[in-house]
């Protein structure tokens, strides 16, 4: 019943080891919370000065360009994108079941499982 005393180096070292993990993964999260709240903070302010107006323009207006010709060609390009996005642009092909018409039985059920 006698325990060798390096067994109890061993298990300090182990719990040691376990407990500086744990210390380093908790620092790391709230890390990376404080830095998601600093961002999150940050782009909700800049969101509220372009609702309001007196956010920084991202883009610079040319002399011989109107406005009016580039909201129609932002128009023209977001038109594009959502049709990509919900594949408008894709043919569907539908097959008709091969089921015989007496067949009640729900779709992706074969008749043949049936007992006749």
């Amino acid at each position: 019943m006698e325990r060798k005393p390096g067994s109890y180096k061993r298990q300090y070292c182990c719990r040691t080891f376990a407990s500086v993990i744990s210390l380093l993964f908790s620092v790391v999260s709230v890390a990376y919370c404080i830095l998601l709240s600093v961002q999150t903070s940050e782009m909700r302010q800049r969101v509220v000065e372009l609702e309001t107006g007196n956010g920084e323009l991202l883009y610079h207006q040319v002399r011989d360009f109107p406005m009016d010709q580039f909201n129609s060609l932002v128009r023209e390009r977001v038109d594009q994108l959502l049709s990509q996005r919900t594949y408008e642009h894709l043919a569907k092909i539908r097959s008709a079941r091969q089921a015989p018409p007496e067949c009640n039985c729900p779709p992706g059920k074969f008749a043949n499982s049936l007992p006749q």
